[in-house]
């Protein structure tokens, strides 16, 4: 792996939500439940109102106590939302060819990726894209499982196999680092209005 970095760009660079459902939610205890749902709400807003492509997920949504996608999500991007993949229950998210066929069409060779949990769904997605030859961003603070070691042991073996860890906060401005530019105001002012939902 080269030590210099390459930085994500809103020109080869995707947003994918994996499973940010109640359900799955609730069995969340490695980060606060609030911290998640801000966080996602703010990934789901970026690629709704920029150039960054969205691509939302959920699995088994039609059972009661898992239900659809969190309504921060529905409401910040309601356009993805609708386009979302309903998985029917593969945990691993490229298992669903609808899924796969969603992904190649963002064209885009960088994903940016969050979900629950950490250690299930998002762990063998993470793994199948960066074997797919995407380069791979978890975004830590938008995902989360029963355990903060749950999260730790997940990191740590993604990272071995090539995936990258960061925030919201990280990604959203490494996405648009010029603030002086429209595009550059527009994300940061989807970063503030993330503190005001929180």
């Amino acid at each position: 792996m080269s030590n210099t970095y390459v930085p994500f760009t809103p020109a080869d660079t995707a947003i994918v939500l994996v499973d940010h459902q109640p359900g799955v939610l609730a069995m969340v205890g490695s980060v606060p439940a609030a911290v998640v749902t801000s966080n996602a709400a703010t990934l789901a807003r970026l690629g709704e109102e920029t150039e960054v492509p969205l691509l939302i997920t959920s699995t088994r949504e039609t059972i009661a106590f898992l239900g659809t996608n969190l309504a921060g999500i529905q409401t910040a991007a309601p356009t993805a939302y609708e386009n979302r993949v309903r998985r029917g229950g593969t945990l691993n998210a490229f298992d669903d060819p609808a899924f796969v066929a969603a992904v190649k069409a963002l064209n885009r060779p960088n994903l940016v990726i969050a979900g629950l949990l950490t250690d299930v769904c998002l762990f063998h997605s993470v793994v199948s894209a960066v074997d797919a030859g995407y380069r791979v961003l978890v975004v830590a603070d938008a995902s989360g499982t029963t355990t903060t070691l749950g999260d730790a042991v997940s990191y740590d073996r993604l990272r071995s196999l090539g995936a990258e860890v960061a925030t919201t906060y990280g990604i959203l401005f490494e996405l648009f680092s010029d603030l002086s530019t429209p595009e550059g105001q527009q994300a940061e002012a989807i970063a503030a209005g993330s503190l005001v939902a929180a």
